[in-house]
């Protein structure tokens, strides 16, 4: 009965997956902006002397990588899904 029915709902399935790890790849990707912007503003208040500033630029290139790959590899997964 389950082989039925992932027999008849295998696209459905998959194009479902797509979308949704495509909607996640698009989540991270936004994230990956926040904290680039996130980033440039406190590397302008590191070069401006703030205090403790270039240990948020460290951790924010951190996240932006962190969530930059994520996305990417979100979107690999779902094209690779496509084929």
């Amino acid at each position: 009965m389950i082989e039925r029915v992932r027999t008849s709902f295998r696209d459905t399935f998959r194009t479902l997956r797509t979308l949704v790890l495509e909607v996640i790849g698009g989540f991270f990707l936004a994230l990956a902006v926040v904290g680039a912007v996130d980033g440039v503003q406190n590397y302008r208040r590191y070069v401006d002397g703030v205090d403790g500033a270039l240990w948020r630029v460290v951790l924010d290139g951190i996240f932006f990588v962190s969530m930059l790959g994520f996305g990417l590899h979100s979107f690999w997964r779902s094209r690779k899904i496509r084929r």
